[in-house]
């Protein structure tokens, strides 16, 4: 039998591309990793990441997938790996820092998905706004439109710790405290201490991400540091309340049902820390009230309970398997025309 390629089953290559590296945070490559998971095994996934950066090359490896490195700010490494000879059957890009005209070049090759909160002009065969209260934002120039907390980006690990909190139940007055992987204003020791100072029982644990880690610091009494976790999985299952930045990790905290007290640490925040506190979630405070906030909250049983379940309703955990299955049928139209 000739014809080479005829009855083999040829597995689609899909270009996963964040806006990542130091000074930028891990927002949005958490999300590609979360859809990469969904996509593979019947999808080979190359993650692209910037040149020479260990931190980030470990924690794509950490997760099974193959890291694709390449020099250049993230727009510049994308035109360039996804021009070169060898192509993808589809291009995932999840940022800010793409415009249209990066986008019509990227369509002309593959079919183009672009993941963005903020509702930027876009070029693309499908657009995902996996924020809650993104679903009615989509943007000009789309395809294709996928919007909402239904959307929203989560690991599988993050799943397993909802169901096991649901199981297990919480420790009592324990925080989480994550205010972002570069916490410029140091925000987070900030709200960590004060809340070990105001509360002689209470046990902290607080992130501190890869960009701003001071290798000298030391955990206080009652505290304990997270530097540069791989997830925050665990400590959404166990803790009482989630304090901190209104990104990724609050969307991931409503999936688990840890109530949240969050302030929008980034301006681009904003929107999706209204959208949580209007499903009932969250709490939305300056970051001065953060500490003020979620010790009124340790005191409230019964609001922890509405706001668990709250959360849990709103964000499911199944949006990443949804956009996934969203990105074969570009693959697949795309092979059939």
């Amino acid at each position: 039998m000739g014809g080479g390629r005829r009855g083999q089953v040829v597995t689609p290559r899909a270009l996963l591309a964040a806006d990542c590296g130091r000074g930028v945070g891990l927002g949005h490559l958490e999300r590609m990793l979360a859809l990469a998971d969904a996509l593979e095994p019947d999808v080979e996934v190359s993650m692209l990441i910037p040149q020479g950066d260990v931190v980030i090359r470990q924690r794509v490896a950490d997760r099974g997938h193959a890291p694709l490195e390449a020099a250049g700010d993230t727009p510049a490494r994308v035109a360039a790996v996804a021009g070169a000879s060898v192509p993808f059957d589809v291009v995932v890009l999840d940022g800010y820092v793409f415009d249209v005209a990066l986008q019509r070049r990227l369509r002309d090759r593959a079919p183009l998905s672009v993941v963005d909160d903020l509702c930027l002009p876009a070029a693309c065969d499908l657009a995902v706004n996996p924020a809650p209260g993104g679903g009615a934002l989509r943007p000009e120039g789309a395809g294709a439109f996928l919007g909402g907390a239904a959307y929203a980006l989560i690991r599988e690990s993050v799943v397993e710790a909802r169901e096991l909190a649901l199981r297990h139940g919480r420790e009592p007055r324990t925080v989480l405290v994550s205010t972002g992987a570069t916490d410029p204003t140091d925000l987070g020791r900030s709200v960590s201490h004060t809340l070990l100072e105001r509360d002689p029982v209470v046990q902290v644990t607080r992130v501190v991400g890869p960009d701003s880690l001071d290798m000298d610091e030391r955990a206080l009494l009652r505290e304990r540091l997270l530097e540069a976790p791989p997830d925050l999985a665990d400590g959404l299952a166990t803790a009482t309340v989630y304090v901190g930045a209104a990104g990724t990790t609050a969307v991931q905290a409503a999936c688990v049902g840890c109530p949240a007290v969050i302030t929008a640490a980034v301006s681009n925040q904003a929107a999706q820390a209204a959208a949580l506190e209007a499903a009932g979630c969250a709490v939305v405070v300056d970051a001065a009230n953060l500490a003020d906030a979620c010790l009124a909250l340790l005191d409230d049983l019964p609001r922890r309970m509405e706001m668990a379940a709250r959360g849990r309703a709103l964000v499911d955990g199944c949006g990443a398997a949804r956009v996934a299955d969203a990105i074969r049928h570009l693959v697949a139209a795309r092979a059939g025309s």
